[in-house]
């Protein structure tokens, strides 16, 4: 930590809007160990999802709009998202970070002030057809204009990579993304976890769970499918517990038709989530994601993982020892029909979750960064013979 702060005095790391907080989230935070002087910058900032962070965040001027649109609007405002990243000054900074699913990489940096892009994914709205929508009322209007407006934001995105200096990956996955995206190459560092305490939290008894539960842990998104979570519990008699919140909520909760089966808790607290993991029988990982913190988190506490076969979640969870694969909601709902917890081995569950904690993420992000700084000597020592 002494070592970075000493290279770069002043840092800022630019962040997607700070509204609901996810696995990027996660890996700012933790970054924040190791560079605990940094500055953040975001588009829109919910401070009471944030309740730890002591850090100074700087917003832009979408967070004046939003005050004056309804719950959950400020995010379909995409026209905004090239001069809210591009409004940002970062005047007097040594290091500047961004990391993003999202356009964050869109910000301008001054010619000799080195910008490392660590990339969640390229923004899936514009390169994989995500618009996550279908719980809108608005969901006719959205399509549409969404098609036109995401052919010029591509062309914006990919033109922003070249103000890139250095790329990081939080999987092979993502950086085969990057580099058939943006035709650069990028170096992988694996998201890390933090094994909370769970001990003291009874959740089977606070929130009245069924001696036997299938779990979800998720932002409520259309590319989530937590639709085929509810469809294959239905069809297989399993109760199922969803931990999260987002705007598919509504369309969630139309398909499972008040089953009693089904249990939706909303937002819950790190610590009580946590314990979720340990009581589950199985977590359920129904989408398409570009690492996957949750299989790993569940994993961590020695619960297995049914996955979608795709994604990053292929560099984590071993078939047949720590989970298995499904590639549609049938073959989920086999899965769900012929499982036996008992099958696993929890020790090699979480030996498996132990290979991806948050103290080897920060070894290789700092020595990464002190490769940077090596690397930008290298580059003054040319300009300055």
């Amino acid at each position: 930590m002494y070592k970075l702060e000493k290279l770069f005095p002043r840092v800022a790391i630019v962040a997607d809007q700070m509204t609901s907080y996810g696995g990027a989230d996660a890996e700012l935070l933790s970054m924040l160990k190791i560079l605990p002087h940094a500055d953040i910058f975001t588009i829109l900032f919910d401070k009471k999802k944030y309740p730890g962070l002591t850090n100074r965040v700087y917003t832009s001027f979408v967070q004046n709009i939003a005050k004056f649109l309804p719950k959950g609007f400020s995010r379909h405002l995409k026209i905004f998202t090239p001069l809210a990243y591009e409004s940002f000054n970062f005047d007097g900074y040594d290091l500047v970070i961004s990391i993003s699913a999202g356009p964050a990489k869109g910000i301008i940096t001054e010619i000799y002030q080195p910008h490392v892009a660590m990339v969640m994914t390229p923004p899936r709205s514009l390169w994989d057809n995500e618009l996550n929508v279908r719980g809108s009322k608005l969901r006719w209007l959205y399509r549409p204009l969404s098609r036109v407006l995401n052919t010029h934001l591509r062309i914006w995105d990919w033109s922003i990579s070249r103000r890139v200096d250095y790329w990081t990956a939080n999987s092979k996955y993502v950086a085969q993304k990057i580099k058939k995206t943006y035709g650069k190459d990028s170096t992988v560092i694996y998201p890390g976890i933090v094994k909370e305490n769970f001990k003291k939290i009874d959740v089977r008894k606070k929130y009245s769970l069924p001696k036997k539960f299938v779990l979800v842990v998720s932002r409520l998104y259309d590319y989530k499918r937590i639709d085929w979570a509810i469809n294959a519990c239905k069809e297989t008699n399993t109760n199922l517990v969803i931990v999260g919140e987002g705007p598919d909520l509504r369309y969630l909760k139309k398909i499972a038709k008040r089953d009693k089966r089904i249990t939706f808790l909303g937002f819950v607290p790190d610590a009580e989530r946590n314990a979720f993991f340990k009581e589950a029988e199985v977590l359920l990982f129904c989408g398409v994601e570009d690492f996957g913190l949750v299989p790993v988190e569940a994993m961590s506490y020695g619960t297995p993982v049914l996955a979608y076969k795709e994604g990053g979640v292929l560099e984590t969870v071993i078939e047949g020892v720590t989970g298995e694969f499904f590639k549609d909601e049938k073959e989920l709902s086999n899965l769900l029909k012929n499982f036996n917890k008992r099958r696993y081995n929890e020790q090699n569950i979480i030996s498996q979750a132990e290979k991806f904690t948050e103290t080897k993420f920060l070894n290789n992000l700092e020595q990464f960064l002190i490769n940077v700084s090596k690397e930008e000597k290298k580059k003054y020592s040319r300009r300055n013979p």
